[in-house]
């Protein structure tokens, strides 16, 4: 765990989810915490130095650029863990890959062009294992992703449930050339200076494309508003600010009461990410939400209110315990 002072708190759970998109946004920052740009820029880049904050960027959302994505997980002897985490990190398609606490004990999630590029990745990494014992998990309703820890403790335990998604009829965007160019630099660490923005334009002037941070500005904050973009913030190593234990809670909901219940498991503060997903012959859970905690107690005591708020049976926790990969994808690399 890193120390973190009262300005670095405020300005870290500022920027998770809403690094302000202008021409000077430590400016921004600072009349929102009320700082100076200077103080706040010190701030990101010490936090960055310590390895609080991985990057600040957008993560894009792959159905949004053409892409389809999943989350697998393979059930693998224990002795087998670490070659078979090395193989399966060795895509660049998987952006996270994680230990849990279960017989399907490695998971991590694959994003390709196409669902039968997915398909072909997990038949190479069971004919290379020798294990076809594989769940593919793709979303079919997005209740919440929110990576957005409160450091300042000043939200409230729940909030509003955002819209209901369905990832599998979500309309792809055509991007020009100017704009997939942009996009690959988006996907980078921003630029560490006050002017990221201009710093972002001027490169791509220097790729040849006729443009200027107004329009780099303007484009980044339409594909924020248009949920192209997911979320334009701090990625950040939680362990680092407390946070040290997350569970992914499993449920099984009955298919009738999925709209129901997956809006109230969203509305906590502590969940992350809310899905339902397939279930399959060998895993009847269908609901998913990530929970995290600066204990296992934390994370068993938010399951135990969701319980309450639901009336759902105790789901599986199953606690992350070593993270093996974990990036973001590189859209239009090719």
């Amino acid at each position: 765990m890193t120390e973190l002072n009262e300005l670095d708190k405020q300005v870290l759970t500022e920027i998770q989810a809403n690094f302000p998109v202008v021409p000077k946004p430590y400016t921004t920052l600072a009349g929102r915490v009320e700082s100076t740009e200077a103080e706040v820029h010190a701030s990101v880049l010490g936090m960055k130095r310590d390895g609080v904050i991985r990057r600040i960027g957008a993560i894009f959302d792959s159905h949004r650029l053409g892409y389809r994505s999943t989350l697998c997980a393979i059930a693998v002897p224990p002795e087998r863990v670490d070659e078979a985490a090395a193989l399966i990190g060795c895509y660049p398609n998987v952006t996270h890959n994680y230990l849990r606490e279960d017989r399907y004990n490695i998971w991590f999630t694959l994003i390709a062009e196409s669902e039968a590029r997915i398909e072909e990745i997990l038949a190479e990494i069971a004919d290379t294992t020798g294990i076809d014992d594989i769940l593919n998990l793709p979303a079919i309703r997005l209740f919440k992703i929110r990576v957005d820890f409160d450091l300042t403790g000043s939200r409230e335990g729940r909030g509003d449930a955002p819209p209901i998604i369905k990832p599998a009829e979500t309309e792809a965007v055509t991007l020009s050339a100017d704009e997939r160019a942009l996009a690959r630099l988006l996907q980078d660490d921003l630029p560490e200076t006050l002017t990221p923005f201009a710093d972002l334009a001027a490169r791509l002037t220097d790729q040849d494309h006729d443009v200027d941070e107004e329009w780099v500005i303007e484009r980044t904050a339409a594909w924020v508003e248009a949920g192209v973009i997911r979320r334009f913030g701090a990625a950040i190593k939680h362990h680092k600010t407390g946070f040290a234990a997350n569970a992914m809670g499993v449920w099984t909901v009955p298919e009738e009461r999925i709209e129901e219940v997956g809006p109230i498991m969203a509305s906590f503060k502590e969940v992350s990410h809310c899905y339902q997903r397939p279930s399959a012959p060998t895993w009847p859970a269908n609901m998913y939400t990530m929970m995290h905690g600066r204990t296992r107690e934390e994370c068993e005591d938010i399951a135990r209110r969701i319980r309450e708020a639901t009336g759902l049976p105790e789901p599986r926790l199953l606690y992350s315990v070593k993270e093996f990969k974990k990036t973001s994808m590189r859209y239009f690399s090719g």
